[in-house]
């Protein structure tokens, strides 16, 4: 007699780490867009890359993997319709999908391919979110609690950086509309409740 295998099946539910703050969100979205305006960008793909790329397989292998060659240079990203590159480090990149996904694509088909080299790929998705930042006075909200010079003259098109913004670290970089933010999942809530205190004055002048 044959015995059955009972299959199993994954139930995933994914939640935004801002799930608690959206009605501050909506309701700070209505008050100055103009000037500022704060939205997520949930459920992107993102993967932690740990890499030495003067390895020719290496370099290789995660460059068919991702469509992209990954950028060499400090601070700065590369970017196709489906990727975005972030420099983080002389052997560490981010690499976050452009679109939201309903999964992460698995890393063990690239891991396989990296054997034996000094390479690791690792899902990263669920300790982060991705912010959106617009707006006039965008910059000025971000330097109440970021050191950064954020300039275009300085930190234009193609760039990205490390630091912090009042007790939260991120990594951000300017787009066509305004500025992409990353922040690890345990400090969303807190940076979004400071971004949008820090632009309570610029809602106070609309």
């Amino acid at each position: 007699m044959k015995k059955g295998v009972a299959s199993m099946q994954l139930d995933v539910n994914m939640q935004s780490p801002l799930f608690n703050v959206q009605v501050l969100l909506e309701e700070a979205a209505g008050k100055a867009p103009e000037k500022f305006l704060l939205r997520e960008l949930p459920f992107r793909a993102l993967h932690n890359v740990r890499a030495d790329l003067g390895d020719a397989n290496v370099a290789r292998v995660l460059g068919n993997s991702f469509n992209l060659q990954f950028p060499v240079q400090p601070n700065t990203v590369a970017e196709n319709d489906r990727h975005v590159i972030w420099w983080l480090g002389p052997d560490e990149w981010l690499a976050q999908s452009v679109g939201p996904v309903d999964m992460p694509a698995p890393v063990d088909e690239i891991q396989a391919l990296l054997a034996g080299s000094f390479a690791r790929v690792l899902d990263v998705s669920s300790g982060y979110t991705l912010l959106h930042l617009s707006g006039s006075m965008v910059t000025d909200v971000l330097n109440k609690g970021c050191p950064l010079d954020f300039d275009t003259s300085v930190f234009g098109k193609g760039q990205c950086a490390q630091s912090h913004f009042f007790k939260s670290d991120i990594a951000v970089r300017p787009v066509s509309d305004g500025w992409h933010l990353l922040v690890r999942r345990s400090f969303a809530e807190y940076t979004v409740k400071m971004l949008l205190d820090a632009a309570y004055d610029y809602y106070l002048l609309s």
